[in-house]
């Protein structure tokens, strides 16, 4: 057993077939050195989860952890998050600086020649089975909030003006993958029509107490971060779907995802690896 089960009681949640934690809990339990490894086997069938910080120093503890395991499993088959992976990168220091623990897995797994499978879901699908749910306006707020306002804040784009990175975004990230917004509703005058109609106040280009209201970590009665949860259980379900199927064809598969994933689908994890295969 982990220490951090040892941390009081968590918080579980069904997701699909599978329980979970809830990101409440998660969200409390973040603050601490990553990796976070789950390593879980039965009988000839093997499984480790390694939960990641997204960041690209390549001296991080992460990436040796990475290398460990990759050696010391021999994993048929990997998986990563992010979006199928194209690139073919020439060192395992240019991987990082790059895409962090995925390119550092995808360079790992062309070294040892074995297969590398996204196992995120495609925006297209999130989008579709997202609005299914949810009113279409707060959606888009929420995802141009979470994706596109606060990391430019925190640094994302380092001097490039906002409005700029907002034109080339709703096009490439939105309308290109299926989220429906007509002409008028792709601009930044009708995305701060939206803010101020939902959130009660005109938006500010800031980091404000606001962005709290974004934050999935925060519980009761705070509709903006429940869509956030339910947006990470979306794709934690296709994830686990993927893993599954993993586990039905290979015996040893090794997964890196971000940090918050991996405490959320411990006792998952768990459940899959316990689950009767055929031989």
């Amino acid at each position: 057993m982990s220490l951090l089960l040892g941390v009081g009681a968590c918080q579980t949640v069904k997701n699909g077939l599978y329980k979970t934690r809830s990101y409440v809990w998660v969200g409390k339990h973040l603050k601490r050195d990553w990796p976070y490894i789950i390593d879980v086997q039965n009988g000839r069938k093997r499984l480790v989860f390694i939960g990641c910080d997204h960041i690209t120093d390549t001296t991080h503890r992460q990436f040796a952890t990475i290398e460990q395991y990759m050696a010391d499993i021999k994993p048929q088959v990997a998986l990563h998050e992010g979006g199928q992976v194209t690139e073919r990168y020439i060192s395992r220091n240019e991987a990082i600086r790059k895409d962090g623990e995925t390119g550092c897995l995808a360079y790992l797994c062309d070294k040892a020649n074995i297969p590398l499978i996204n196992g995120d879901m495609s925006d297209t699908l999130e989008y579709q089975l997202m609005l299914g749910r949810y009113p279409k306006s707060k959606l888009f707020l929420y995802y141009i909030m979470e994706r596109t306002v606060i990391p430019h804040l925190t640094g994302a784009n380092g001097t490039q003006p906002f409005e700029e990175v907002y034109r080339y975004e709703i096009p490439v990230y939105f309308v290109n993958r299926g989220f429906p917004l007509s002409e008028n509703e792709r601009s930044y005058a009708y995305f701060k029509e939206l803010y101020e109609r939902h959130i009660g106040r005109p938006f500010k280009l800031e980091l404000t107490a606001d962005v709290e209201l974004f934050d999935y970590v925060n519980g009761k009665g705070c509709e903006f971060c429940a869509l956030g949860r339910a947006s990470k259980m979306v794709r934690d379900s296709v994830l686990l779907t993927k893993i599954d199927r993993a586990l039905d064809q290979y015996d040893r598969v090794l997964v890196t995802f971000g940090g918050g994933h991996a405490l959320a689908l411990e006792p998952a994890l768990k459940q899959l690896i316990r689950r009767k295969r055929q031989p």
